[in-house]
This record gives C-alpha cells, sequence and structure tokens, in this order.
C-alpha cells in the first residue's frame, strides 16, 4: 500500500486548519489566538503561525467594512459581462473603476463577473455606460439587491449612530488593519485603550462595521467558490429559508432583474458545493438555478472603497 509523503500530509493538515481559520475570522477578525485556537480545537502556537503565513502569503486581510447605508450607497448591483475575446483586461479595467468592489474571472458564457456599490441612479447608469464603452464588451446582464441576506459587509442590526471625528479616525485604521490592538488604535487617534475598546464595540454593536476576514486571490487548493443565480416561482420564501439555513452560502441577496436570488457558495472541496446547489434545485419553488465557478478574483476591496467615500468630509453623504 502506498503511504502519503510526510510533507503532504502536512500540508493537507495546514489547508484544513487554515480554511477552518479564515472561517472562523470571518465570524469575528477580532478573536483572540486563544478563543481561536479553543475553536479550532488547535494549540496557539500553531493559529498564530498560521495566521501569519495567511497574512504573509496566503493573501489574508481582516478589515472593517462599513454597512453601504453609512456612505450613501443605496444601489448595490451585480453585473455579469458578455466578452468577445480575452476576458483579463476587461475584468483589470473595470477593477480599475471606483464603484467596483469586487470583480472576478468566472466560468461559463459570461466571464466576467462585477459587483458595484452607488450613490444612486445617475451614478448607476455612469458605470454600466463605462463597462459597456470597453473594448470587446457584447453585452451587460445586471441585477440588483434589493435585500442583502448575508455577506462580509452585512452585520446582523443596524442602528443610526452619529459619526464624529475620532469614529472616523478609529474606522479608518480598522480597514487598514482589523486586529490592531486597541493600545495601537488609541495612540493613532489619541485615545486611551479602554475608550479606543467601548467606540470600536459600539460601532460594531451598532452595526456601522463588521470586522472580518478576506482572502483575496480567489480559489485555491483549501478554497472553492461558485456563484449561484436562482429564478423562483411562486412564494420565494421556502427558497429564503434555505439560503439562510446554509452554512456554506458565503454571501446571499434578494435581487431583481435577472435573478430572484444571487448567492455565492463557498467550501474546501467541490463535491460538498455540488450538493449544496442540488439541494437548491431539489426545492419545489426554483425555476431555473444558474451556477459558475470563480477561477480569479482581481478585486475584491469593500472596505476600502468605502472608505474613501466616508473620508470626504464630517458627515457621511445622503
Amino acid at each position: 500500500m502506498a503511504t502519503a509523503h510526510p510533507r503532504a500530509s502536512r500540508a493537507t493538515d495546514n489547508d484544513a486548519i487554515d480554511a477552518d481559520l479564515v472561517r472562523a475570522l470571518q465570524e469575528d477578525g477580532r478573536a483572540s489566538i486563544s478563543e481561536l485556537a479553543g475553536r479550532l480545537g488547535a494549540s496557539r502556537d500553531l493559529v498564530s503561525q498560521r495566521l501569519q503565513w495567511l497574512q504573509a502569503h496566503g493573501g489574508l486581510r481582516v478589515v472593517a467594512a462599513l454597512d453601504p447605508s453609512v456612505v450613501g450607497h443605496t444601489l448595490l448591483v451585480h453585473t455579469m459581462l458578455d466578452v468577445s475575446g480575452p476576458a483579463l483586461p476587461v475584468a483589470r479595467e473595470i477593477a480599475g473603476m471606483s464603484d467596483a468592489v469586487f470583480v472576478s474571472m468566472t466560468s461559463g458564457a459570461l466571464p466576467v463577473v462585477v459587483e458595484s456599490r452607488h450613490g444612486g441612479v445617475e451614478e448607476l447608469h455612469a458605470s454600466l455606460d463605462a463597462m459597456r464603452r470597453i473594448p470587446n464588451v457584447r453585452r451587460l446582464r445586471v441585477s440588483t439587491y434589493a435585500e442583502v441576506l448575508q455577506g462580509f459587509f452585512v452585520s446582523e442590526r443596524r442602528e443610526e449612530v452619529t459619526l464624529d471625528a475620532l469614529d472616523r479616525a478609529l474606522i479608518a485604521e480598522l480597514q487598514r488593519d482589523g486586529r490592531a490592538s486597541y493600545r495601537a488604535l488609541g495612540d493613532t487617534v489619541h485615545l486611551a485603550p479602554s475608550s479606543a475598546r467601548a467606540r470600536v464595540r459600539r460601532l460594531v454593536d451598532a452595526g456601522v462595521i463588521r470586522i472580518s476576514a478576506l482572502k483575496s486571490g480567489g480559489p485555491s487548493r483549501s478554497r472553492f467558490a461558485i456563484g449561484i443565480g436562482i429564478a423562483v416561482s411562486g412564494d420565494a420564501t421556502p427558497v429564503r429559508d434555505a439560503i439562510l439555513a446554509s452554512p456554506a452560502i458565503d454571501f446571499a441577496a434578494r435581487s431583481h432583474g435577472v435573478f430572484d436570488f444571487i448567492a455565492t457558495v463557498v467550501g474546501t472541496a467541490s463535491a460538498p458545493l455540488l450538493d449544496v446547489i442540488e439541494e437548491l434545485r431539489g426545492i419545489e419553488q426554483v425555476s431555473a438555478l444558474e451556477s459558475w465557478s470563480h477561477y480569479d478574483v482581481i478585486k475584491e476591496d469593500y472596505a476600502r472603497a468605502l472608505g474613501r467615500v466616508l473620508a470626504v468630509g464630517p458627515r457621511a453623504p445622503q
């Protein structure tokens, strides 16, 4: 019987730990090393080493993302592009647009997927027109998010909070490093660590920000990501409930346009993701389901894009 090479076994073990670590940080980006170790059932030293490796080499960032409404982004849009010829130049040009916060190279007939944020209809039209003018773009398929059900930038609750200069300064620092110590945050904005902690907790508890992990660079041997678009016939409630109940669904939104729901399924292997898709297909109210694999994420920049808007003035734009 063939024996696995020890180095390969260690790589497999690390892949599993890394996947669990990223998932834990997506739920709570400021969890301590001790808390993470307890959740993963691993030593503090190992968790600390894997976290450092992921941040240095694995494209992992832990950052604060603002709720879009805080900065006046009232239109959240999902666009799929039909392209003639190579799609990478198109994806790179769109990645340079300030309204685009997510750009991915995908499988299928529509090889570029874009998520964008806009302050109003005029901004949306200008952005879509700019995409249409890119050479080799043949058509756009546009869906508008009516309700974001779950996702990196979505908090479980949202309360009205007036942000002052210190709040904005703290958010800016957390957008650079969501795991910065309260002492470091306090030193930057000239507050005691306890005061910095209280303000950060207030911002998180009110749903103004969510501190979570982003893993750039798209899929890897330990991460598969599949987008799905669902059309519904009849009552959409069973589909909504199934989406919210699935731990494999990383992002989901109720949408208007091409699809009634748009979601992203993420996991460490392709087979379980296929099981999720099959379960959704089996729901009576699902009349059609399209899926696409995310091959390469060109841009995933929710935090900085929103932060640039927040930094314009003393009050968030309306």
